[in-house]
C-alpha cells in the first residue's frame, strides 16, 4: 500500500493507550494466558522493567489502536562488556489491517528511533510463524536459530486426554484434579544440596550473578533486580522459586512454573542459573527433582528451553523432540544490530536462553 493510500498514522505511545493496547492483545491473541491482559501485569512488563520504560509505537485510524510495535530494554553482559539490546515484543496488527505493510512500517520506524537515540545495540527476540518471514525478509533479522521443543513425559495419558477428554475417562486418571501443587514452600535434601523454595531473591543472588556472568559470551543479566521484576513481582503469573545450596553457600536457582496453555496442563523449568550448577550430575538431579516437583502438581511433562549446543545434555536428561510436524509452538530466535555489526551474536551456542528470556511463559 502507497504511505499516501492508508488511513492509519504512526505515532508513540501516550499515557493512557494501555487501554486500547490491551483490547488490541485480546482481538490478536485472545485469552492465553489471561494475566498478561490486566494493566498491572501491562504496567509491569512495560513500565517497571529495571532496565527501562518499553520502546512503543502505535498504528492509530480515526482515534483506535489498530497495531503496535514493542521493544523492551534488556541488560546483557557480552564477552565481559555491559550493552543494552531490546527484546522485541507483542507485534500486533488488527486483522482487518493486515497485508498492508503495518508491522514492517512500525518496526522500522521503531529502528530508526532507537538508531538516533544511540543507546540500543540490537534488538532481539523470538518471532512467531506468522511474522517470521516479516522479520526475516523485510527487516534485517539474522536468525540464527529455531529452537527444538524438548519435553520430559510425566503423565503421558494425561498429555493425550488435556486435547481429548473422553481418553482420560476412559482411563479413569485421576489427574484431572485442580491441585497445582504442594501448598506449603518445598525443604528437600538432594545429594548434599538444599533445595529451598523462596519467595524473592536477595543480596546473594546478586554474588552469584558476578561469579557466574562470564559463563557464556551472551547472556541477560541475571541479578536481584531483574530477577525480582521478572519472577516475584507479578504473583499471578505463580513462578516457583527454588535457591539450591550446598553449606552455607548459595550454588544456583531454578524457577519453575505451571502452566494452563494451548490445551495442555505442563511444568515449565524457566529457568536456571548457572549452568551447570555445580556440574551435570548435580544438575541432573535438579531437573529430576523439577520432574517430581511437576508430577505432584498433576502436569503432563515438564519442558524448557537451553541452547541446542546442551542437546546433549537434554537427552541425558531424560528429555525427548518433538517432531516438527506435530510441534505446537516452534521458537525462531534472531537478532537485529541497530548499527554496529556483532558477529558474536551469529553462533548460538554464544548464547544463554532459557524460558525466562523469553515474553511467553
Amino acid at each position: 500500500m502507497n504511505h499516501a493510500d492508508r488511513k492509519w498514522r504512526i505515532r508513540p505511545y501516550q499515557k493512557g493507550d494501555e487501554q486500547q493496547i490491551l483490547l488490541l492483545r485480546r482481538i490478536v491473541f485472545g485469552d492465553i494466558d489471561p494475566v498478561r491482559l490486566k494493566p498491572s501485569t501491562w504496567r509491569w512488563q512495560f513500565k517497571d522493567n529495571p532496565a527501562g520504560e518499553a520502546l512503543c509505537l502505535l498504528a492509530e485510524d480515526k482515534g483506535t489502536i489498530v497495531g503496535q510495535y514493542a521493544a523492551i530494554p534488556t541488560r546483557f553482559i557480552v564477552n565481559g562488556a555491559e550493552a543494552v539490546f531490546a527484546m522485541s515484543c507483542d507485534t500486533m496488527v488488527h486483522p482487518d489491517y493486515r497485508g498492508q505493510g503495518m508491522f514492517v512500517a512500525l518496526a522500522g520506524q521503531l529502528y530508526r528511533n532507537i538508531k538516533s537515540e544511540n543507546r540500543i545495540a540490537a534488538v532481539w527476540g523470538f518471532p512467531n510463524d506468522i511474522s517470521f518471514s516479516g522479520f526475516a525478509h523485510k527487516l534485517g533479522w539474522n536468525m540464527i536459530e529455531t529452537f527444538p521443543l524438548r519435553i520430559s513425559p510425566i503423565r503421558p495419558v494425561a498429555m493425550i486426554s488435556s486435547r481429548f477428554p473422553i481418553v482420560g475417562r476412559l482411563a479413569g486418571a485421576s489427574f484431572f484434579s485442580k491441585k497445582r501443587g504442594p501448598a506449603k514452600p518445598v525443604k528437600q535434601n538432594i545429594c548434599g544440596l538444599v533445595i529451598e523454595q523462596i519467595k524473592s531473591f536477595g543480596e546473594e543472588f546478586d554474588e552469584l550473578w558476578n561469579s557466574g556472568k562470564d559463563l557464556f559470551p551472551v547472556m541477560q543479566v541475571r541479578d536481584r533486580a531483574y530477577l525480582n521484576w521478572r519472577y516475584s513481582q507479578i504473583q499471578e503469573f505463580d513462578y516457583r522459586i527454588f535457591a539450591v545450596r550446598r553449606g552455607n553457600r548459595l550454588a544456583g536457582y531454578m524457577v519453575i512454573r505451571l502452566v494452563n496453555l494451548m490445551g495442555y496442563y505442563f511444568g515449565a523449568l524457566v529457568d536456571i542459573f548457572p549452568f551447570p550448577v555445580i556440574n551435570n550430575a548435580v544438575t541432573k538431579r535438579l531437573f529430576c527433582f523439577a520432574r517430581d516437583y511437576c508430577r505432584a502438581c498433576n502436569a503432563g511433562f515438564l519442558t524448557t528451553l537451553l541452547p541446542r549446543a546442551k542437546g546433549s545434555f537434554m537427552t541425558m536428561a531424560g528429555f525427548i523432540k518433538i517432531p516438527e510436524k506435530i510441534n505446537p509452538r516452534k521458537w525462531h530466535f534472531g537478532y537485529r544490530c541497530i548499527d554496529k555489526k556483532m558477529p558474536l551474536l551469529d553462533r548460538i551456542g554464544n548464547w544463554h536462553i532459557t524460558y525466562g528470556d523469553t515474553d511467553i511463559i
